[in-house]
């Protein structure tokens, strides 16, 4: 089945659940093939007992539909939507039956109804075991242990991310490939929704298109397959009719331009990674004057900057096109903040005595309480008062810290039951452990709270960094402090808060000299 544009046009944006706006056919024309099918197949083969769980939106009842013909053949039994269920009753009955009859058994439920009907059933809901622990580790870390699939099966599509830059690739090129272009030869020169297509399908473009997703899929945001088909039909139609588009300014509606400029959660990160964010004095300088002529993908006439009527619109457009379609676009790539890049080698590459890593982050929250500390080896535990929990304390002390050898570093992952779903990790686990009885604190560092640490520890002002960060990085300092292993000084550091000024108190042998001032 072919797409013409306007109907690609209606996927942007839409909020209503794809299983009630298209016609089977439609469906089926725009299912992607994903690593969670030949999962569901596989247990569904083995008879298992799978709840299938997430979010509203997540795909739960398109899932499902696209499996009947595996279901049908296993005479399956099949819940579409346990969240409407009026008689828990009636339905624990017809489970048991399925169970009994050995069949294999798939209920769709959101993730607080499941929470509700394991309350409400406990122990007479079969697998109740298995689905609570199941639910309780749908993530887990490098040193995390498994459960033993028996009977049952929790899958939960919170935990799929779609922007892999796998998934990603398929679900545009389902839509490039079987778009049916404006007709018409004069079509090409005032809609440029049939140029969109053809340069969205060259390799380098999507290539560094696809590596933008990739990016922003470790950020920790949840979006659905509406949402990353939505997202490519922006950038091949602008959203728009092709009534609609053949009036608009051409320019505006090029793809290297729609990517940053639609108006969900996807297209605000990816502004996070806009070219015209990125200066490069050579490249600019020749973009603005037009003497950038070498390297082209496709034509190499462009509207010079700086004899344009908006010459900042133009410049910032045209640096867009650069990054697309010139042979040096990734070029642009290597500008990209080193704090963006640490992050994200870290979720890739890291392991749990990375003490590179570990030294930097100590570091970062050492001058958080204390600009003036030079340790990357021992985390300084600080005592904080304050009557209210949001506020700002006054007064910090430090008498005690962890050594580097008591921390790790941690990456989430599925299980390996799971392994096949797509998965992108958006947050690492910095943990330190007590000596005694091997508990430990944690503080979980995504994007943003790496930026700042990184920040911090090159010289950022603690005072700027964002309420809720202060926030985190105090209650998890808060925690620290009944680390039964940290090792004690008699040196008092204490750090006024609001002047940002230290005073050290040494005690020994029930005197004590103190001094303003602080050379760790």
């Amino acid at each position: 089945m072919s797409f013409n544009l306007d109907f690609i046009a209606k996927l942007y944006n839409n909020k209503n659940s794809y299983a009630d706006v298209f016609t089977d056919d439609e469906l089926e024309a725009l299912h992607i093939q994903s690593g969670i099918e030949p999962l569901i197949k596989k247990y569904i083969e083995q008879k298992k007992q799978i709840f299938l769980t997430g979010n509203p939106g997540d795909g739960k009842t398109h899932l499902i539909k696209s499996l009947k013909p595996i279901l049908n053949e296993y005479d399956a039994f099949v819940e579409q939507d346990a969240n409407s269920i009026k008689d828990e009753e009636e339905f624990l009955c017809n489970l048991e039956t399925a169970i009994g009859a050995g069949k294999p058994c798939i209920i769709a439920i959101n993730e607080f109804p499941l929470l509700s009907l394991l309350q409400s059933l406990g122990e007479r809901l079969p697998g109740f075991q298995q689905i609570s622990s199941q639910r309780e580790k749908g993530i887990i870390y490098n040193k995390g242990t498994e459960d033993l699939i028996r009977d049952v099966v929790v899958i939960d599509l919170n935990n799929r991310n779609l922007l892999s830059i796998e998934m990603a690739q398929k679900t545009l090129n389902k839509l490039l490939e079987n778009s049916i272009s404006c007709e018409g030869s004069n079509k090409i020169n005032c809609c440029p929704s049939p140029q969109n297509i053809i340069k969205l399908k060259h390799p380098i473009v999507q290539e560094r298109l696809l590596l933008l997703i990739d990016k922003i899929g470790s950020i920790g945001m949840h979006i659905v397959m509406r949402d990353l088909l939505g997202f490519f039909a922006y950038i091949i139609t602008s959203g728009k009719k092709c009534i609609f588009r053949e009036d608009e300014e051409f320019n505006k509606n090029q793809y290297f331009n729609l990517v940053f400029n639609g108006t969900n959660q996807l297209f605000t990160s990816l502004s996070s990674f806009d070219p015209y964010h990125y200066t490069h004095p050579e490249i600019d300088e020749m973009l603005w004057n037009g003497d950038l002529k070498d390297g082209w993908l496709f034509e190499n006439e462009y509207e010079v900057p700086e004899n344009a009527i908006d010459p900042i619109e133009t410049f910032k457009s045209i640096k867009r096109k650069f990054f697309f379609e010139n042979k040096r676009g990734s070029e642009l790539l290597s500008l990209i903040p080193t704090e963006y890049q640490g992050y994200y080698e870290i979720l890739k590459d890291l392991y749990d005595k990375d003490e590179e890593v570990i030294s930097r982050i100590i570091s970062g929250i050492n001058k958080f309480f204390n600009p003036d500390d030079q340790d990357y080896d021992k985390l300084k535990i600080w005592t904080t008062h304050k009557y209210e929990l949001r506020t700002y304390p006054k007064v910090a002390v430090s008498n005690k810290y962890a050594y580097l050898y008591q921390v790790e570093l941690l990456v989430p992952k599925l299980p390996s039951h799971l392994k096949d779903i797509e998965y992108v990790p958006d947050h690492f686990l910095f943990r330190v452990y007590k000596s005694k009885d091997n508990s430990y604190v944690e503080l979980r560092i995504d994007l943003s709270l790496y930026r700042v640490l990184t920040l911090v520890q090159k010289g950022y002002p603690s005072q700027l960094v964002p309420e809720q960060h202060q926030f985190k990085l105090f209650r998890f300092m808060n925690e620290l402090t009944s680390l039964d292993s940290a090792i004690r000084t008699n040196d008092f550091i204490i750090r006024d808060m609001d002047n940002r000024s230290s005073f050290i108190l040494k005690v020994n042998d029930v005197q004590f000299l103190s001094k303003r001032g602080y050379n760790p």
